[in-house]
């Protein structure tokens, strides 16, 4: 079911269940154990004289011989332990050893060859032809694929109700913990767990192994469509869950599904991941295609209301947004790097909700907004840059009742932000610049503005120019002071009256006033930091 869909060749394609011990079962009485060195999986069955048949061996095999290869050699303790090596290193699941038309009896080489390489041994009978021993082989197979269909189709079914549940993520991640006997995490955009299902005979992640296999999962690293850890006693695999939409750049990460195995997974369990990875897509489309009026209602009315927010509204406030409920709230004011015109709206805050785990956001003129509890984390940076917007984020808020009356404040200190962040193509976060008229103007629109504003002086020869501009930043930095003024810039105090009234003329400008001051003190600085 399109890209999240995992690779086979991680999977055992294997029967699943099928043992030595079990499959001895089926086979007829006569056929006796004549060295018993405990169950082993058997993945198939092969008759075989050849002096050497590993080269051509699969693991967990049955060898069926009629003992030509040790045909003149049985009274060499040496050359029949060396063939029986040759086995056991091929990691051969049993022999079974048949009677006639060469030998009457097991020899004893071979049985102690077997018993020094821990190699089960089995005796069959002239009466057993070996023939008879693949085909019921086969049919314990054929009768396992029967069963995993029936399986498969009901674990199917049971994944597929899973859609009509209220919280359908939350049933579906239980439903296939249960049918895969795994454990299965469902971790959000920001790599925090959403819902859980452990299983008793797995390990609990790590926080480290976690966010590792969320980072390799959500950057798709070595061209992986999962991340996959193996240890000793356990197997576990990350698979991004992205919203398969028309979209013209990269689909937004919606989080992610872990799934740890205490084996090696099975072609079933592939089947079933798939399924689930699937339903997720479906999930998401679901999301996309719903009107995105109502959510963009919500957010507008909160923003505008300015009223408290009683208990009821809390609540439903925590309901919209993800992460725990004591993280404070942040507005979002987010840029698409490209022109929105390009994708349909819905899409756009589909991808938000998605990026920010928010149902809150909304379009005004050519940005968008949100309410989110995300922490603007490079991590979070990095995504919102791959999925094609940058974002200014304001200072967090706890979500108490006088949550509603700041809600227009932070909104419009991200707002603040826009610009600097369209102009550096950077998202920002409100608590890492300092709190200033000065910082909300980015630096490549100041610098015009100080140009356009000192341009009179700029025109000047150089002399002149760096003069003035010396002398009216020393001015404006003293706050009018001669002395002040003289005593800075080393020039006699006349001298700076005289200048400080001829740099008015030339900008035609009256500096007895405040604001004409605070505009050209602004563009000062403007100045010296371009």
């Amino acid at each position: 079911m399109g890209h999240s869909a995992p690779q086979q060749s991680v999977f055992d394609a294997t029967a699943p269940g099928i043992t030595l011990r079990r499959f001895l079962r089926q086979l007829p009485p006569e056929i006796s154990l004549a060295h018993d060195a405990g169950d082993r999986p058997l993945r198939w069955v092969e008759a075989s004289d050849m002096d050497d048949p590993t080269d051509y061996l699969l693991d967990e095999e049955m060898i069926l011989t009629s003992g030509f290869p040790l045909l003149g050699h049985d009274q060499n303790p040496e050359q029949v332990r060396q063939f029986i090596a040759r086995l056991a290193q091929a990691k051969v699941s049993a022999l079974g050893f048949g009677l006639e038309p060469y030998f009457t009896a097991i020899p004893p080489t071979v049985l102690d060859a077997c018993r020094e390489h821990d190699l089960p041994l089995l005796e069959i009978p002239p009466s057993v032809p070996f023939a008879a021993i693949g085909i019921a082989f086969a049919q314990l197979i054929e009768a396992d694929n029967a069963a995993q269909l029936r399986g498969s189709a009901e674990a199917n079914r049971a994944l597929l109700r899973c859609l009509a549940h209220p919280d359908p993520e939350a049933q579906l991640a239980a439903v296939l913990s249960q049918r895969l006997k795994a454990s299965v995490r469902l971790l959000g955009s920001e790599g925090k767990v959403r819902h859980e299902t452990s299983a008793a005979e797995t390990a609990d992640l790590g926080d480290q192994l976690k966010s590792e296999l969320f980072e390799q999962a959500a950057s798709g690293a070595n061209n992986q469509q999962f991340a996959m850890h193996r240890s000793d006693s356990q197997v576990d695999l990350a698979f991004p869950i992205r919203a398969t939409l028309a979209s013209s750049g990269r689909a937004p990460l919606l989080g992610v599904l872990c799934i740890s195995f205490a084996r090696t997974p099975s072609a079933f369990d592939h089947n079933l991941i798939t399924t689930a990875l699937g339903l997720l897509d479906v999930l998401a489309r679901e999301r996309a295609a719903s009107s995105p009026a109502s959510t963009q209602l919500a957010t507008a009315l909160l923003l505008r209301s300015r009223a408290t927010l009683d208990a009821p509204d809390l609540a439903l406030l925590a309901a919209s947004l993800g992460g725990g409920s004591t993280q404070p709230i942040r507005v979002a004011v987010i840029s698409p790097l490209d022109a929105p015109a390009e994708q349909p709206l819905a899409l756009h805050l589909t991808h938000l909700q998605a990026l920010l785990d928010t149902h809150l956001a909304m379009q005004q003129d050519d940005h968008f907004i949100a309410l989110t509890r995300t922490k603007p984390t490079q991590a979070i940076f990095d995504r919102l840059k791959t999925a094609g917007y940058v974002a200014a984020f304001s200072t967090p808020e706890p979500a108490d009742i006088q949550l509603g009356e700041k809600l227009g404040d932070l909104q419009a200190q991200a707002t603040g932000l826009l610009p600097r962040i369209r102009e550096k193509r950077q998202s920002l976060d409100a608590r890492s610049i300092p709190r200033s008229f000065l910082s909300l103007l980015p630096p490549q629109a100041g610098k015009q503005l100080a140009e356009e504003a000192l341009a009179p002086i700029l025109e000047l020869p150089d002399a002149r120019r760096d003069l003035y501009l010396e002398v009216l930043q020393g001015w404006l930095e003293a706050n009018g002071s001669w002395d002040q003024t003289s005593k800075n810039i080393d020039l006699h105090r006349n001298s700076v009256r005289r200048h400080i009234a001829t740099i008015g003329e030339v900008l035609d400008k009256d500096l007895n006033r405040a604001d004409v001051r605070q505009e050209l003190y602004l563009a000062l600085n403007f100045l010296a930091r371009s």
